[in-house]
C-alpha cells in the first residue's frame, strides 16, 4: 500500500481513540476495564485532544511525498512514541491494568510501530 493509503488509516485510527477519549474517557476506558477518577478523566482527555490533533495531521499530510523532510520526521515521531507505548499497554494488559480487551490497544501499537517504522526507514 502507499503511504497515503496508510496516512489514512493512521487518521481514522488516532481520530476514533482521539474522541472517544476526549469526549468519553470514562465510558471509554471501561471498554478496556478501566475505571477513570476525575484526574484519571482529565489526563485522559489531554491524550485524547493530542491524538485528535494527530489524526488531523496524518490526514492533512495524507499527499505529502516520503521525500519531505516534514512528513519523515512526523513518521519518525510517531515510530518512537508507538515503539515507546507497545511495552506500557502490553504490561498493563498482562498485569491485569486492562481487561482482555486490552489486547486491542497491543495489536493496534504493534501495527503502528510496524507501518510507521516501515516507512520512516524506507528510502525515498
Amino acid at each position: 500500500m502507499k503511504l497515503s493509503a496508510f496516512s489514512v488509516i493512521w487518521a481514522i485510527i488516532y481520530l476514533g481513540f482521539g474522541l472517544g477519549l476526549l469526549l468519553i474517557p470514562a465510558a471509554f476506558m471501561t471498554t478496556y476495564g478501566v475505571t477513570l477518577n476525575a484526574s484519571g478523566a482529565f489526563m485522559t482527555r489531554i491524550l485524547g485532544s493530542a491524538l485528535f490533533a494527530y489524526s488531523l495531521i496524518f490526514y492533512w499530510n495524507r499527499n505529502t511525498p516520503l521525500s519531505d523532510k516534514t512528513q519523515r520526521n512526523i513518521l519518525l515521531a510517531n515510530f518512537i512514541y508507538n515503539l515507546a507505548d507497545t511495552p506500557v499497554v502490553l504490561t498493563a494488559t498482562l498485569n491485569g491494568v486492562m481487561s482482555s480487551m486490552g489486547w486491542i490497544p497491543v495489536g493496534l501499537h504493534v501495527f503502528l510501530t510496524l507501518t510507521f517504522g516501515y516507512f520512516a526507514f524506507k528510502k525515498a
